[in-house]
């Protein structure tokens, strides 16, 4: 389908995407559609659409895990 028989509203240049947009943008990336492609379908920038994927990713960083130890329950003093 191309924008002009889209039966969405025009993107206006400059302003947020909308929640709608952002779910299609989610569910078009879930049927492995690219981002030019969905850049074509909601008539914006693909450098937008890519802004709005890598705001909205989660990025899990590797770090050293803090290692310690518990005492066991017998070894602590219960303080009345």
């Amino acid at each position: 389908m191309d924008s002009l028989h889209s039966t969405m509203n025009q993107h206006i240049k400059g302003k947020h995407l909308s929640f709608e947009e952002r779910v299609i943008i989610q569910l078009r990336l879930k049927d492995g559609y690219s981002l030019r492609a969905i850049a074509r379908e909601l008539n914006c920038s693909p450098s937008t659409i890519s802004y709005e994927v890598k705001r909205g990713t989660v990025e899990l960083y590797h770090s050293k895990v803090k290692r310690y130890y518990v005492r066991p329950l017998s070894f602590i003093q219960i303080k009345r």
